[in-house]
């Protein structure tokens, strides 16, 4: 069963550059594919995953990946905590 923590807890790796955007699509569409998700959360975690499949290319969160890049060049990195909303 997919969770939105499940789901947080990858966008957040991805971030974090622990994960490749390659690994993110992959994990996103057989999530999609299963449609295993609790019956309270399934329509945020459809629009949220085909968000994710949508992002094809890796340009598809540049800006963030700009941000994390001029850190890097700054000598720092940028480090996720999630936190509930």
């Amino acid at each position: 069963m997919t969770t939105k923590a499940d789901c947080a807890k990858k966008i957040a790796a991805y971030l974090a550059s622990e994960i490749s955007h390659a690994d993110l699509l992959k994990w996103a569409d057989a999530a999609l594919v299963a449609e295993d998700f609790p019956p309270k959360d399934g329509r945020t975690l459809l629009g949220v995953l085909s968000d994710l499949s949508a992002g094809r290319t890796s340009g598809y969160l540049s800006q963030i990946e700009s941000y994390q890049a001029m850190l890097h060049e700054l000598g720092f990195r940028m480090e996720t905590r999630l936190v509930a909303a």
